[in-house]
């Protein structure tokens, strides 16, 4: 699939269609180049994406993707306002695509008639800045949750039951993951609102507060759900905001990591200074730079994870390592896990400082 190459240009046509953004402060013409170059994927084309598909669309995002294998069903259609009667037994992906074409011409959508597993879901998330969960079932959103995290992508989680609606953001600077919220030893089920039930306009409400979430963003601006569940109880007309506890969790990394690194050792922190003061070492950080920046070991430098496989960092780290002891970590162990595996397929020997 081609993928376009974005530039910085609003035509004449667009600086007249988005006025009212561009006099906003916190937009203006720089914000309005910035939702062009976005590329945000749904996953899932049910009634939380139908709203935000609609406005990402209309505000000037550059690149929406939909992921999603159903045919448009008459049970749809009191929630799911992309589609009508005319679209019955019409795949989703092929509607909306045609929907957002027809509300804007500059947007590139791309379809993907599948349903999310382990086999696609690297390769298809990889293309994207945000990922907007509009799934309905807990086993996508633990593997939606999972690539998010290995390649360092937005999540914006959003879920709906009867009257009651929630929504999160996660992987956003290091923030919670979708496992923090619901760990994989709840052993929770799959459950769909087909079979819940689940009032029409509250799919909105949610999928709406999604979007601004991915909005809000993209732009730079406001408080971002990260960290949050946001609870939204249409019956009461109440928000209330709670609190998510970070796990310190393994599930969002495959088991077969720790089975198969035989060329490194897993070293504690209480014994770094002892080898630090028996062997030169260099100290890797995986972490984000601005988690580096807050707090780090000393004499740490910083190799974020998603930098590791560049050929610049194999290079610097195969050097160092003829001399020196490499020791990789991170504060929640989950990411060092991910480096130790890279390192280990480079065949370089290194340490996994443990940090708990």
């Amino acid at each position: 699939m081609l993928y376009p190459i974005y530039t910085n240009h609003l035509s004449e046509l667009e600086y007249k269609r988005y006025i009212r953004h561009l006099v906003l402060d916190n937009i203006g013409d720089s914000g309005q180049k910035r939702l062009k170059a976005a590329r945000i994927l749904f996953i899932g084309a049910g009634g939380l994406a139908a709203c935000g598909i609609l406005y990402l669309a209309a505000s000037g995002l550059g690149c929406i993707g939909i992921v999603d294998n159903d045919q448009v069903a008459y049970s749809n259609l009191h929630r799911q306002i992309l589609y009508n009667d005319e679209d019955i037994n019409k795949l989703k992906v092929d509607v909306v695509r045609d929907r957002i074409k027809y509300i804007n011409s500059y947007c590139c959508v791309n379809t993907y008639s599948c349903i999310i597993d382990e086999k696609n879901c690297k390769d298809i998330i990889k293309n994207y800045d945000i990922v907007i969960d509009t799934t309905d079932n807990f086993q996508s959103r633990y593997l939606i949750s999972r690539s998010c995290y290995l390649q360092h992508k937005i999540h914006i989680y959003g879920a709906v039951q009867s009257f009651e609606g929630h929504v999160s953001v996660f992987n956003y600077k290091g923030g919670t993951s979708y496992f923090d919220l619901y760990p994989k030893k709840l052993n929770l089920h799959k459950k769909e609102c087909d079979t819940l039930g689940v009032l029409g306009i509250l799919t909105g409400v949610v999928g709406m507060l999604q979007a601004t979430e991915a909005i809000k963003i993209v732009l730079g601006i406001g408080s971002i759900l990260s960290g949050y569940l946001l609870v939204y109880n249409l019956l009461d007309t109440s928000f209330k905001t709670v609190k998510i506890i970070p796990h310190k969790n393994y599930d969002l990394i495959d088991c077969c990591y720790t089975n198969k690194l035989s060329n490194f050792s897993l070293m504690h922190q209480t014994n770094l200074s002892f080898i630090m003061s028996q062997f030169a070492i260099v100290l890797i950080d995986v972490r984000q730079p601005e988690e580096f920046q807050k707090y780090h070991l000393s004499k740490a430098i910083n190799i974020p994870l998603k930098n590791m496989k560049s050929k610049k960092a194999m290079s610097f780290i195969r050097d160092y390592s003829v001399d020196k002891k490499i020791v990789i970590y991170c504060y929640d162990n989950l990411r060092s896990f991910v480096a130790s595996q890279i390192l280990y397929k480079h065949q370089i020997i290194h340490y996994r400082l443990n940090v708990q």
